[in-house]
Formats: structure tokens, C-alpha cells, sequence
């Protein structure tokens, strides 16, 4: 294994150049897209004194590298390089416009550093690729200030200058429509950018700010489902800030943003928010790194925070603006055998009379698994999948290899009998249906994803993420199969459950009622009628700490050939008894996967995972050069499953 050190790979060495070089600040430092990860330091190339101008930093230039020619940022222009030798001139310069400022150079380096990764990976999601047609256009810099006020009262914390808080949404209040309201408020101070976790909510925040009247030049969407050409537009209009509202998915959070600005993130805990390509970062973790180290205001907005928010909020790194208030919670016991628990019959029928009433199921489709009902044996499939069954008089088929089993029988018994498990919302909206007759059944789940239904007496079914919104509200709530939502194996179960309950109960009206098919002994249902996550939070973090899990300590799961599993491990073992990694490093595994690969996973301190981050970057690195496979690095993965 191997001592982190840095590489000194810093010039591109080139014959003398022919063309006279700038008078002032003739040198630039580029960032360039070599395509290999070791060679992802900054190079120091000659500017023309006809391109000088032009070639300022953060602009794209193409240069060349090796024999080739490559794009590049501009990171700095200086007077003289360090380096020996003559170097190598800027070929030209890509595009007249600014894509990126100082400040987000240094995110992307930041950024690559943090995640073990190359800084070129990381402008590929932050910057929309360039557009001829676009550059042509100009974004002349103007004062981006809009005389605007939202009609709403927000907390008094949203209202100062410098804020860095959590804001725990109220309920009876749509996501959209206080994030809109939100916005507003803080563009009196700067630009602001939105970012959402989905297409769905991007859609309705935009379509809210056109419903509050804010003028529709003035907002950009930064969003891949946009044309290549308006994402690359509304790029340059917030970087010159001729926009002043910005919205945008996962890769609008690199944004550049004028001090005083404000970036708002809503619902961190979102899977959406983690980057599957590499280097693998989030949005939350990116948002904190970009906020302490620049003039931009900070407001996470949601119903349930992160358990790594937790942590910031107990730490007092972040504030939380809380909005307490007594729900009417009603717990209903489960029954075994029971779909619908009868007890939930009276706020149903109570809700049917003053409009629409709201199930939340926790699967699509008719039913996940198919059982004999004789011998309660699960049914398997010769590939060994498990076979599910789509609807009521649908043969079972395999969720693998879609084999269908027209003449189903018992492995076991023989017997031809079929028990439903893991029943979904399409089982549900049959049973509901005869509890309810003459009343509408709504589904929206799966690719009939609904946007709003009707304030009429309804039976709106739905699957976490999927809620249409009823314009007045939902004059009652029910949450079938609670205890489902928490026991998924994975990590993040409990935070995902909360935050799915807490979003699903704030559709009710103020005087609907909410049902929760749950022990009423479980935290969710106190939770719930305080409108108060935080003790559920603060006694999971209690348990973290003394279990030595995230977020108090930091994992880091690696990808490697079975082969080579076992010299690895031993070679990380070496490197903590050198002391080239923190003594406190845990090591698990390997454990054997598909595809002749295993996984390893690291553990390390919060306060120590940067030095055994910055170990295996380099180690990374080294393995680059020496032309061996890299390793596949995952830090602070949505999960550890």
C-alpha cells in the first residue's frame, strides 16, 4: 500500500511557441478533461495575446494535451509559471461565456477530494454541455433584482439576511407552494437556487411561481428533462444573473450564485440526490461543503430531516425552525388477516362526506409474493425468482425471467391453491372498492402517476412519492400497513418512513383526520400528533453513536476483484499499523458478490475519514499509473446494503 503524496504533474511541455503570448498574465492554469484519473491536476498553458481577452477564468478553451486536443477550464491566469521549459499555448477558446466562478472551480476540486474522485467528473454533472447556437447569444450582466413579495407570513428566521437553518414544513401546506413562498422571500437579498429531488416537484414549483405571478423571465430551469438548449441557456442567465430564481435537479446544486444568495434543498434525505456516476456525491454533503466555504445562505426545507441533518441541528450548526402543532391522530391496531382494519371504517366514511380521502399503501402492482394457501410455502420459480401475481385473475409469473405459470402448483403439497402476500395497491383498491361501493377508486402509483384529483368524495389510493394533490386537501388520511415502511433492511428505513409519514399526513385538510394502521405505542403515532419528528430523530442518532454507524462515523465501500480482495484487505491492515490510515479504521469484509467481484467496507470517525479518504484516492491513483483496473469507490453511499 502505498503513502499519500502529491504528483507533480503540472506542464505540458511543447515546442516554442509561434505566436506572441499575452503582456499581462500570459500564463493559465486549465483544468483539463484528460480522461485519465490520475492526471487531474491543473496545467499551465501559454495564452496568445489574441486570445487574451477572451481565455479568463472559467471560461472553456481547448488545448492541447499528449497529442491530442482537449477542453479545459480556465482555473487562474498568473504571471509566470513555476515550471521549466517552454510550455505549450492555448489552442482556443470554446465559447465567449463564463460557465463556472472561482468559487465553483473550488467546489469541483472540493468536491473530487471529498468523494475520493477526479475533478473532471465532477464538471460533467455540474456544467450543461455547450450549445453553438447559444453562445452566440449575449447575457449582459444586469441588476437582477425583482420588485416582488410573496403573500405569506414565514417564519421570522427566513426573513433575516444570513440564514443556515432547517425548516420543518407545517402541514396543510403544499410542499410547492411554500417553497415558491420561500424563494421569494429570499430573492430580496439574492439569486436564489431551488433544488428538488424529482421532475414531479420541479414541475409544480414552477408552475406555483407562475401561479404567485413572479415573472417568468426572471426564473431559469436548470434540468436535464429541459431542451439541451434551454438547460444550457438558463445555465448562463443564472451565471450572469440575469435570472433570479433558479430551479433545478441534483446537478443544478453547482450552480454558480452571486454572494448573498441563497441555495434552498429540499427533502435531503432523497435517494434522488446521490450521484450514480462517479465520484458518487450527494446533494446535502455538497450543499454544506459549497456553503462554509462561500457568501450563500443555506435553508434545508422538508418534513423530516436527514439523520445527518440531525446531527448538524443537535451540533447547533444548523437552526431548526420548527412548526409544532396537535394533529388529529387516530392509531388503529392491526388485525391479522385483516386488509382494511375495520376500525378505519368510521374516518373513512366521516372523510367521504366532505371530499376526497387518501390511502397510502407501501407497494405498487396487485401482490409482491404468492403463497400456498394451504401450507403457506413461497412460491419459487425454477430461475429462483419469486413469483408475484399482477392482478386478480392474472396467472403468477416470475419477477425475474417473467415466466408465467398458467397451471400453478404447490412445490410442496401440490395443492393449486393461492394465498396473496406483500399485497399492493391494486389488491388494496379492489378491497377497498367493495368496502366503500358508489365511490370513485383512484390509483396513482408506478407509471400512472397522478398530479391532482378532484375536491370531490373519493377513494384516492397511492404509493410513497405518488400523491396527486386534491385542491383543498384531503378531508381524511389513512396509513395502511404502517409498520411495513419501517421494516425494510435497510439503513435508512426508519428515516425514509418518517419522512414518507410526515409528507403523506400533511395532504389533510386542517380538520380532516389522519389514520395510522399502527401500534399506538409506536413513536411514529406521537410523533405524528405533535407534529415532531425530533425525538424519534435524536433517540435514533443515541443509537448510531454507540453503534458506531453514520453519521458519526463515515463508510466507504469498495468494489474489487475477488481476486485481488484478500491482498487489499491485508495491505489496509499494514497501512494501519504504519499509520498511514486512522488506527480507528474498521474493515469489513470481503464479501463475495456477482461478476468474480467483492466488496469491502470501510469505517472511519467523522473526524478521521478524511485522512483515509485522501489514502485511497491516492491509492487510486497509483493503481492508474501502474495501468491496473480502478477500484469502484463508493463514500457515504445511500446505503450499505
Amino acid at each position: 500500500m502505498v503513502s499519500p503524496r502529491p504528483l507533480k504533474l503540472r506542464t505540458q511541455v511543447g515546442r516554442s511557441a509561434t505566436l506572441p503570448a499575452a503582456g499581462h498574465l500570459p500564463v493559465a492554469r486549465v483544468l483539463v478533461d484528460t480522461g485519465v484519473f490520475h492526471l487531474d491536476s491543473t496545467y499551465d498553458y501559454l495564452v496568445p495575446e489574441n486570445l487574451s481577452q477572451s481565455a479568463i477564468t472559467g471560461c472553456r478553451v481547448e488545448v492541447e494535451f499528449g497529442h491530442a486536443k482537449q477542453e479545459g477550464l480556465v482555473v487562474e491566469r498568473i504571471a509566470e509559471s513555476s515550471n521549466s521549459g517552454p510550455l505549450k499555448m492555448i489552442s482556443k477558446v470554446l465559447s465567449p461565456h463564463v460557465v463556472a466562478t472561482g468559487e465553483t472551480l473550488e467546489l469541483f476540486s472540493d468536491v473530487a477530494n471529498r468523494w475520493a474522485g477526479a475533478p473532471y467528473d465532477v464538471v460533467r454533472s455540474a456544467i450543461p454541455p455547450r450549445v453553438a447556437l447559444v453562445d452566440k447569444e449575449s447575457f449582459p450582466i444586469n441588476d437582477s433584482s425583482v420588485e416582488f413579495h410573496a403573500n405569506a407570513t414565514l417564519p421570522t428566521e427566513l426573513q433575516k439576511k444570513n440564514v443556515r437553518s432547517y425548516w420543518h414544513l407545517p402541514p396543510s401546506l403544499s410542499a410547492s407552494q411554500a417553497l415558491v413562498e420561500l424563494a421569494i422571500e429570499r430573492s430580496r437579498y439574492g439569486q436564489v437556487l431551488l433544488v428538488v429531488p424529482d421532475e414531479r416537484m420541479r414541475i409544480a414549483v414552477v408552475e406555483e411561481l407562475d401561479k404567485q405571478g413572479y415573472p417568468a423571465d426572471r426564473v431559469a430551469q436548470l434540468d436535464g428533462h429541459t431542451s439541451r438548449s434551454d438547460r444550457y441557456r438558463d445555465y448562463l442567465r443564472m451565471t450572469y444573473a440575469t435570472a433570479r430564481i433558479g430551479v433545478g435537479l441534483r446537478g443544478s446544486v453547482f450552480t454558480p450564485l452571486e454572494n448573498g444568495s441563497t441555495l434552498i434543498v429540499f427533502n435531503d434525505s432523497s435517494e434522488h440526490y446521490f450521484e450514480p456516476r462517479t465520484p458518487g456525491w450527494n446533494v446535502r454533503d455538497v450543499a454544506l461543503l459549497r456553503t462554509r466555504k462561500s457568501l450563500v445562505d443555506l435553508v434545508f426545507v422538508g418534513y423530516s430531516p436527514s439523520l445527518e441533518l440531525g446531527r448538524l441541528i443537535d451540533l447547533g450548526w444548523l437552526s431548526l425552525i420548527e412548526s409544532s402543532c396537535r394533529m388529529n391522530i387516530k392509531a388503529v391496531e392491526p388485525v391479522l388477516g385483516e386488509l382494511l382494519p375495520s376500525k378505519v371504517f368510521d374516518v373513512v366514511r366521516k372523510g367521504l362526506k366532505g371530499g376526497p380521502v387518501l390511502f397510502l399503501v407501501p407497494r405498487k402492482g396487485y401482490a409482491s409474493a404468492v403463497l400456498c394457501r394451504k401450507c403457506r410455502n413461497i412460491s419459487i420459480c425454477s430461475c429462483g425468482g419469486r413469483l408475484a401475481q399482477q392482478n386478480k385473475s392474472a396467472d403468477p409469473h416470475c419477477v425475474i425471467c417473467h415466466t408465467v405459470y398458467s397451471h400453478w402448483r404447490c412445490s410442496w403439497c401440490e395443492s393449486d391453491e393461492i394465498y396473496i402476500a406483500g399485497r399492493g395497491i391494486e389488491r388494496f383498491a379492489e378491497e377497498i372498492g367493495r368496502a366503500f361501493p358508489n365511490y370513485p377508486v383512484i390509483g396513482s402509483s408506478g407509471e400512472k402517476i397522478l398530479a391532482s384529483v378532484a375536491d370531490l368524495p373519493s377513494l384516492v389510493l397511492a404509493t410513497p412519492g405518488s400523491v396527486p394533490l386534491a385542491e383543498n386537501g384531503y378531508s381524511a388520511v389513512v396509513l395502511l400497513e404502517g409498520i411495513k415502511f419501517f421494516g425494510h433492511t435497510d439503513m435508512r428505513a426508519n428515516e425514509n418512513a418518517r419522512e414518507v409519514f410526515f409528507s403523506t399526513a400533511s395532504f389533510v385538510r386542517p380538520e380532516g383526520e389522519i389514520a395510522v394502521v399502527i401500534d399506538s405505542s409506536h413513536p411514529i403515532v406521537a410523533a405524528l400528533t405533535r407534529w415532531n419528528p425530533a425525538p424519534m430523530i435524536r433517540k435514533e442518532l443515541v443509537e448510531r453513536d454507540e453503534l458506531n454507524l453514520p453519521p458519526f462515523y463515515r463508510y466507504i465501500t469498495v468494489g474489487i476483484d475477488t481476486k485481488e480482495s484478500i491482498e487489499f484487505k491485508n495491505g489496509l491492515i499494514s497501512a494501519i499499523s504504519h499509520g498511514r490510515i486512522p488506527s480507528s479504521t474498521k474493515i469489513l469484509g470481503p464479501h463475495e458478490g456477482e461478476d468474480s467481484r467483492s466488496r469491502i467496507s470501510l469505517a472511519a470517525p467523522v473526524s478521521e475519514a478524511e485522512e483515509l479518504v485522501a489514502f485511497l484516492h491516492e491509492f487510486q491513483r497509483r493503481r492508474n499509473i501502474s495501468r491496473k483496473e480502478l477500484l469502484f469507490i463508493r463514500v457515504d453511499p445511500y446505503s450499505l446494503s
